[in-house]
């Protein structure tokens, strides 16, 4: 069995390239997700599961976030 997991080597994992800052605004949908890391004892990740009266993807378990909608810009 392997040693427990810590918290920054759980974190290390997740530690990607910084996305291109783009200059101008790209076209198509925008949308964007959270990875949030629970920090206990053996961390983890926390998910939700996705509505059943959804039209696309329902019940399905995601990370929390979702496509920008034009009221959100407000």
């Amino acid at each position: 069995m392997s040693p427990p997991l810590t918290l920054e080597a759980f974190r290390s994992r997740f530690l990607l390239q910084q996305p291109l800052r783009h200059t101008q605004l790209l076209a198509g949908r925008h949308a964007a997700v959270l990875v949030p890391i629970v920090a206990r004892e053996q961390p983890g990740l926390l998910l939700t599961q996705r509505s059943h009266g959804l039209r696309k993807h329902a019940g399905q378990v995601a990370f929390p976030g979702g496509c920008r909608i034009p009221a959100m810009l407000r």
